[in-house]
């Protein structure tokens, strides 16, 4: 079984869904995105990962950057 999140990103889209405003063809494209997990797990800790980056506007994971050099 497969699990599904979608995902609104950007403060005026998300004011917009609030607000039952359509989305553009190119807001939809840019902004809502779609998730699938392998289980309901996996979909809770990427829901905490998004809500610990709340506030933040930019990141770095220096694992990744380790790998690179």
């Amino acid at each position: 079984m497969k699990y599904n999140l979608e995902v609104i990103f950007g403060k005026e889209q998300v004011l917009k869904f609030s607000n039952n405003e359509p989305f553009t063809k190119e807001e939809t494209e840019l902004n809502v995105k779609q998730y699938q997990f392998n289980s309901v797990e996996e979909k809770q800790a990427f829901i905490k990962g998004l809500n610990e980056a709340l506030g933040w506007i930019d990141f770095y994971i220096p694992e990744l950057d380790m790998v690179k050099r």
